[in-house]
């Protein structure tokens, strides 16, 4: 039987964690859990310490994001030899059969590096909003086409990308594309793990006869200058880490005289706030330079967890289970 660990990074996921726990717990294919807990304050640590004695803990005192978070989780999987892992948001929850499904997939097609189930929303009546955007841009031809002619509906769908609310990698998978990369902090950073994976010629799969319930809060309302300034920050990333396109230099030099020229504009206009929007992206863009280009290499050499996955003596973070005090206490 092949061997998986289920990773879930929790930050202040309180409200969510028991259904999670117990739905991979409830699974018919036995994952053994892993969670990595950014610092939360709201009580998460002590519910699964109370209720999940079983699952392994890997407390970090400060906010390290989704992407490093789930790197230390995929690096002990890693060094003890498991064949797949299964990164699941705190907010997810996946069905009894899910996880073997995924499983069988890749078994009758190896070529996968990453599989993903379909993503339904938190009542499980409908597709997941911002997952349904991504799987309409896929070619779900082949797919509607076996619904029709009443042929297998459980069919794997190749994507470009699907979001790591809830993914299964493999072990080779995180051998020769590494882990996620640490010049992105939250968001952003499996979009260039799927560019990356596709830059090794793996593929990257939805698979419909699988399925999780993820009840991430729908947000309504105006967005924020700040919230704006974070998605084209990402937007910019996402562009320029890609391995795959050439001339990330005069990118970066074409965004920042952009994002300059309209500081300036707004200058002119009084318009402050926007014009401070404008010169952060500008001064950010050109100042990451260096680091854009150094995420470049890392995506294309090898040995990525020996050469980026090295963190300080201070700040490793030991794994400790349930039973183990919290620190400081």
């Amino acid at each position: 039987m092949k061997t998986v660990i289920t990773i879930i990074v929790t930050y202040n996921g309180l409200k969510w964690i028991d259904g999670c726990l117990k739905s991979v717990k409830d699974s018919i294919y036995p994952s053994r859990i892993h969670v990595i807990d950014n610092g939360s304050t709201d009580g998460t640590i002590a519910f699964i310490r109370g209720h999940y004695p079983e699952v392994q803990l890997t407390l970090s005192s400060r906010n390290l994001g989704f992407g490093q978070a789930n790197n230390l989780g995929m690096r002990q999987a890693l060094d003890e030899g498991v064949d797949y892992v299964f990164l699941l948001n705190q907010d997810a929850f996946v069905e009894p059969g899910t996880i073997g499904a995924l499983i069988d997939a890749h078994v009758k097609d190896p070529s996968l590096g990453i599989i993903s189930p379909l993503h339904l929303n938190g009542k499980g009546n409908g597709m997941d909003a911002n997952f349904l955007e991504y799987f309409l841009r896929s070619a779900v031809g082949e797919w509607v086409e076996a619904i029709l002619l009443e042929k297998d509906r459980h069919s794997l769908i190749r994507t470009d990308f699907v979001n790591a609310a809830a993914w299964l990698v493999t072990a080779s998978t995180l051998q020769r594309a590494g882990g996620f990369d640490p010049i992105f902090f939250h968001y952003g950073e499996d979009d260039n793990y799927a560019q990356r994976v596709r830059y090794w010629d793996m593929g990257i799969g939805v698979f419909t006869g699988a399925r999780i319930r993820h009840g991430r809060e729908s947000r309504s309302g105006a967005v924020t200058l700040s919230q704006q300034m974070k998605k084209e920050w990402v937007r910019i990333l996402i562009w320029a880490c890609d391995v795959r396109r050439k001339g990330y230099r005069a990118f970066v030099l074409r965004r920042t005289l952009r994002h300059g020229m309209r500081a300036v504009l707004a200058v002119c206009a009084l318009n402050i706030p926007l014009s401070r929007y404008h010169f952060v992206l500008a001064s950010r863009t050109l100042g990451h330079m260096g680091r854009i280009g150094r995420c470049r290499r890392r995506s294309v050499e090898g040995g990525w967890w020996d050469r980026v996955f090295k963190p300080a003596p201070q700040q490793q973070h030991r794994l400790q289970t349930n039973e183990a005090p919290l620190p400081g206490a």
